[in-house]
């Protein structure tokens, strides 16, 4: 374990930033590459070799960085020309004769109708057809958007979203995302073309609302406030293209499409751990609720 050398790009967002440290944890070496330097302080502090290296540089360039190690961790761009950035360090990967490439995509890929879905979508395509070794990872929704309502559960005793609060979906903690890429980084060839669905937790908003209020020790509610409502508040803090795309998953949601329902093994045979529940998550960090 650790014998390959390993780069993620995209290091400093939510789940590149939980692979370095999941990483490390191990007792791996791994490189992070990020836009801004300044800005990966915590990364460094944990152990971390830090470099700038992002997938918008000149696709040579990139080459140049990529051609000095084994594997690769695309952390897909929460970025509106995602796709582009995103096939251009595939092709870079490609010149610069990657061993393999592991990335994050969507749960609702396959569903060219949607924003999320035909870019990852054409993303994977792009990937399969690379002739490079790869392992894809789907995610749902995040357990950890749970932050976003921080204040409202804080001091209403109250979260919100667009859809029926009885209607039950996937999610997953970005610490188990975060596990599950580890494991295929540490052992890549065990998994070549293989995609996999890392899940952690299968709940409506009625029941996550009675979690909560178990967790927290006072009586938390769920109220539809409807999609429009979703994305004004949305919108505050998030482009809109990514808030539509984003409100789509809730779309699928309702309507029950596989991509938002499907449970796997996928994440408890990579680890061999039990996943991260909303429960576990609050009692987790139930102290700033």
């Amino acid at each position: 374990m650790g014998q390959y050398k390993i780069l993620i790009l995209g290091a400093t967002g939510l789940v590149g930033q939980a692979t370095v440290k999941a990483l490390i944890k191990q007792k791996v070496s791994v490189t992070a590459g990020v836009r801004d330097i300044s800005k990966a302080k915590e990364l460094m502090a944990y152990g971390a070799k830090v470099i700038q290296a992002n997938m918008g540089f000149d696709q040579q360039k990139l080459v140049t960085i990529l051609s000095k190690f084994d594997v690769l961790f695309i952390v897909t761009p929460g970025h509106a020309d995602r796709i582009n950035l995103t096939v251009n360090t595939i092709n870079a990967a490609k010149q610069a004769n990657m061993k393999y490439v592991v990335m994050v995509s969507d749960t609702s890929a396959h569903n060219y109708e949607s924003i999320f879905g035909k870019q990852f979508g054409t993303i994977e395509q792009e990937l399969k057809q690379s002739g490079l070794s790869f392992c894809i990872l789907r995610l749902p929704i995040f357990i950890d958007n749970l932050w976003g309502s921080m204040e409202t559960i804080k001091y209403q005793n109250i979260f919100y979203g667009p859809i029926d609060g009885n209607k039950k979906y996937i999610t997953v903690a970005v610490q188990d995302a975060a596990l599950a890429a580890a494991s295929v980084l540490t052992h890549p060839f065990n998994h070549v073309g293989k995609t996999y669905t890392i899940y952690s937790d299968y709940k409506s908003s009625n029941e996550l609302a009675s979690l909560y209020s178990l967790a927290l020790g006072r009586p938390i509610t769920y109220k539809n406030i409807m999609y429009e409502g979703t994305k004004q508040t949305l919108l505050k803090y998030l482009p809109e293209w990514y808030v539509d795309g984003y409100l789509e998953l809730y779309k699928l949601i309702e309507k029950q499409d596989l991509s938002q329902i499907l449970c796997s093994y996928d994440f408890k045979n990579l680890t061999n751990q039990s996943p991260t529940t909303h429960l576990n998550w609050m009692w987790q960090n139930f102290k700033y609720f």
